[in-house]
């Protein structure tokens, strides 16, 4: 039926067809005048959309003829609200074209055509098309890693060397097999780190950084061995754990950038990780900020928080959150963008994967791991800090799951509130034939009736408390404590966990109960001011000078190509 309305309107018009039939559009020709058929249209063409014909069916495909003659094929790349908005004119001009079969003149279906070529960006879009994806070999990959490395090696100005190295990293964060031709590369290796020791220039410096945290090389320890902090979640339960921290970071005389390597946070513990070990701010300073934040964000009427759970399974507004985490974290840094700057710890942002058949912990890194050594679990350094931190907080009930790309991100809480184990993983890929010099856990208080016995006299319990208690065990804090605590040498392992008067929700926010949680948390410090001393002791420990010569060696022996990379040894 279509095809013959197509070519009765040709022969009215006295156009001659350009095509022999419809389900001949694929076999067409472009408008500079090359043959579709047998060629490589991903090659050709990379990164378009085109139509395929016979995926839709012949009465339901809207041909412009002119279009047709003119170019041979449509390109078209529909967005997203334009497929929608598609759909909505297809079923209007479904339905205007069944009342113009009732017209037979000729000026009515030329009407009628003015008003298909009104929509036609539109109309386009409800077709059913076939998106190229850019398809490249690795042979072709390790060949343009290779030049982007070589045309780094002969930069000779400022610009540039920059501009190379940006180069260098887009395309390693693009293709991140190309990080093992890289990281073998001993020469690039040696100028990224000599450009970050000697480089005059502050941007070079940086991007040099950069370009070596992407590739997975991480710098020497300063310290003895690997120290580590993990900071869980709690909500504004936070406040105890800073004054742990603040505690720490007066025995120490350092700020906690400054005494850690590697640090994890989930849930409240991201936030807190962020500023403390990327915004490199006092414990003082995060206080008055994290405390700005919950007044900002948990000051809300219950009557738009119970509409907001109705319509958007969300108590809090989530786009406020969103607002809020940009102006207190920065709204264009990426984790990536992070390592640029000097004395950055490796920090790491946990969240929970809640689209796909298990629950699953997700990492937000601002660093990569050496190419063969690939964590145990996913993660990326490519979103943006605010963005890593609003998944990781995005408790069920209190705010909206959070998109990225294909997966749907819940607060981590939900599946990992004690993030210790993670942050041990995580460090020991990093620095593999490093022993651990300490490691921190900084829990946000639990009260007594959590680990004391029910008094009431019951055969049996509800259905809700069954399911709270699964949730509980879920998100257990102190099975992990006890595991690492079994695992860990005496005097390596410091677990502050308060002991907190009663129950705190997740958004307590009333004066008179905060008063309350510092002072459970001041308590907790005093009667703990001997074991914090001693983390603070063992975090400062310095190396010996046999283990400062003994690095200085290897790292000779590295550069010289006699020693091979740890990377290299897997």
């Amino acid at each position: 039926m279509f095809k013959l309305k197509y070519f009765s309107i040709l022969n009215k018009l006295k156009i001659k067809s350009p095509i022999k039939s419809v389900d001949n559009l694929k076999t067409s020709t472009l408008k500079n005048g090359k043959n579709l058929e047998g060629t490589n249209l991903e090659k050709e063409i990379p990164n378009q959309t085109f139509v395929n014909s016979s995926a839709t069916s012949p009465n339901k495909q809207n041909v412009n003829e002119k279009e047709i003659e003119e170019k041979g094929v449509e390109i078209v790349q529909p967005p997203y609200l334009g497929y929608l908005s598609g759909v909505l004119t297809s079923v209007i001009d479904q339905a205007s074209g069944k009342i113009g079969e009732t017209f037979s003149s000729f000026q009515q279906q030329s009407k009628k055509e003015d008003l298909m070529n009104t929509h036609k960006h539109d109309a386009s879009s409800t077709n059913i098309s076939k998106v190229l994806i850019k398809r490249i070999s690795r042979v072709e990959v390790s060949n343009l890693t290779k030049m982007h490395i070589e045309k780094l090696l002969l930069a000779q100005s400022t610009k540039s060397k920059i501009l190379r190295i940006q180069a260098l990293t887009s395309h390693i964060q693009e293709f991140r097999s190309s990080r093992i031709v890289a990281m073998k590369d001993q020469l690039l290796i040696e100028h990224l780190i000599n450009l970050v020791n000697s480089g005059t220039d502050t941007e070079i410096r940086e991007e040099a950084r950069k370009c070596l945290s992407i590739l997975g090389n991480s710098p020497p320890l300063k310290s003895l061995g690997i120290r580590i902090l993990s900071i869980d979640g709690g909500g504004t339960k936070g406040m105890a754990g800073l004054t742990i921290l603040g505690a720490i970071e007066k025995a120490s005389g350092k700020r906690i950038y400054e005494l850690y390597d590697h640090i994890t946070g989930v849930s409240t513990g991201a936030i807190l990780a962020v500023l403390l070990g990327i915004n490199k701010i006092s414990v003082e300073d995060c206080r008055e900020k994290y405390m700005n934040i919950s007044s900002l964000l948990f000051n809300q009427g219950t009557l738009s928080g119970y509409s907001g759970l109705v319509l958007s399974h969300s108590y809090y507004n989530s786009k406020l959150w969103a607002d809020i985490l940009k102006e207190s974290v920065g709204d264009s840094m990426t984790c990536a963008d992070s390592a640029k700057y000097e004395d950055i710890a490796k920090v790491g942002i946990v969240s929970c994967i809640v689209n796909s058949p298990q629950l699953q912990p997700y990492v937000f890194r601002n660093y990569e791991l050496p190419p063969t050594r690939d964590s145990q679990y996913r993660g990326g350094s490519n979103y943006k800090i605010w963005q890593a931190v609003q998944a990781s907080t995005a408790a069920p009930g209190y705010f909206e799951e959070v998109r990225l790309g294909s997966i749907l991100h819940q607060d981590g809480g939900v599946l990992t509130n004690n993030p210790t184990a993670i942050a041990i993983h995580e460090a020991k890929n990093l620095w593999p034939n490093e022993n651990i010099q300490c490691v921190v856990s900084i829990g946000n208080g639990r009260s007594v009736s959590e680990v004391e016995l029910s008094t009431e006299d019951k055969k049996k319990t509800s259905i809700l408390r069954k399911l709270s208690k699964i949730a509980d065990s879920a998100t257990d804090t102190q099975a992990i404590h006890l595991c690492i605590n079994d695992l860990l040498p005496d005097g390596r392992y410091f677990r502050f966990d308060p002991y907190m008067n009663c129950q705190y929700p997740l958004n307590e926010n009333q004066a008179e109960k905060l008063a309350q949680m510092q002072k459970d948390a001041d308590l907790y410090v005093r009667r703990n001011i001997k074991k914090i001393e001693d983390c603070a002791k063992q975090l400062t420990q310095k190396p010996s000078l046999t283990q400062n010569l003994s690095n200085e060696l290897v790292k000779r022996l590295k550069s010289m190509g006699i020693l091979k990379n740890d990377f290299e040894k897997l």
